[in-house]
């Protein structure tokens, strides 16, 4: 099988091409011997370095770096604002343990209390049976007509209409109407016999006059694909 790996689209042949008698000889272009050379070395390149322990003079041994050196050579200080974690288990100074809480301190940190609940002595526990806490004289207001009307639910609108009950009532009227007979007619089902009638089976030739007929150039023009758009494949041998 051969493939054309130089396009995009690639297509196989289902083939195997007979091997020839005689052997095949190919000679290599210039440029294809010069691309298979190795790299070869700069040629202001010595190999000078044969250990990886390079000898240092007596005179870098007594050499003094300068101050520029130094500075570089020391380690980087942490910040003016920076602070160590602090230890797992803190030591508790002496004043702290002998300091008094205040006033303040004490009432915070008492636990929050409440009242009583109003429930009645043989109640069990429903809201219903708790004691009012709406005075007598708020039972006994009487309101005004601004809050009446305000407390009235809001009206439907004039047009509006309920819903129709799923279950429509049929009148006797129409309990006793009598179909005409083009509904009647409608109203059966289609039988057998009738599909087989209707059935024609050269609804689906084609004449054949259509199929001597010849397409207008205007046709052959409209049917041919955008000129942009047409490539031509080939076939790799």
């Amino acid at each position: 099988m051969t493939a054309n790996l130089c396009r995009r689209s690639v297509y196989w042949i289902k083939r195997v091409w007979p091997s020839r008698a005689v052997d095949t000889h190919t000679e290599l272009t210039a440029r294809q011997e010069v691309l298979s050379q190795h790299k070869r070395l700069h040629p202001q390149y010595t190999q000078q370095r044969t250990t990886p322990i390079w000898v240092v003079s007596p005179a870098a041994k007594q050499a003094m770096p300068s101050a520029r050196i130094q500075s570089l050579s020391s380690p980087k200080q942490p910040h003016k604002d920076y602070q160590p974690c602090s230890e797992v288990m803190r030591r508790v100074p002496y004043s702290a343990q002998r300091a008094t809480a205040t006033w303040r301190t004490c009432q915070l940190a008492r636990h929050k209390t409440y009242p009583p609940l109003p429930i009645r002595s043989n109640s069990q526990w429903d809201w219903g049976e708790w004691h009012s806490d709406i005075s007598s004289a708020a039972k006994r207001a009487t309101t005004s007509p601004r809050v009446q009307e305000l407390a009235e639910s809001k009206r439907f609108h004039q047009a509006y209409r309920c819903a129709r009950e799923p279950q429509w009532p049929v009148s006797q009227l129409v309990l006793g109407h009598t179909a005409s007979e083009q509904l009647q007619k409608l109203a059966q089902a289609k039988s057998r016999h009738e599909d087989k009638a209707d059935y024609d089976p050269r609804a689906w030739q084609v004449s054949r006059a259509a199929l001597l007929a010849q397409a207008s150039p205007r046709i052959n023009e409209l049917s041919a694909p955008l000129p942009r758009k047409c490539r031509v494949k080939k076939v790799a041998s």
